[in-house]
């Protein structure tokens, strides 16, 4: 989950792309401002990562962490916003 103007989240977007397209997962960008229930679930709170409908950080993201969520979710229909 992302805000446009948002420098964190176009960094993390950017750290986290190589090792989602690596497990084979979805990258899917996600702007809360272009809707309303995210936007009140996340407000300020992003950059958000959801791997496969559970969120698994926010603001920051290690690797690490990263894949350790991937090989949890197991499966290349995994999402990641």
């Amino acid at each position: 989950m992302v805000r446009p103007k948002c420098g964190s989240c176009h960094r993390v977007a950017e750290q986290i792309r190589p090792v989602v397209e690596e497990h084979g997962a979805e990258l899917r960008i996600l702007n809360v401002e272009e809707d309303t229930q995210l936007e009140v679930e996340f407000g300020d709170r992003v950059p958000v990562v959801v791997v496969a409908g559970e969120e698994t950080a926010c603001w920051e993201i290690e690797n690490e962490e990263l894949v350790e969520a991937l090989l949890s979710a197991g499966g290349e229909s995994t999402s990641v916003y």
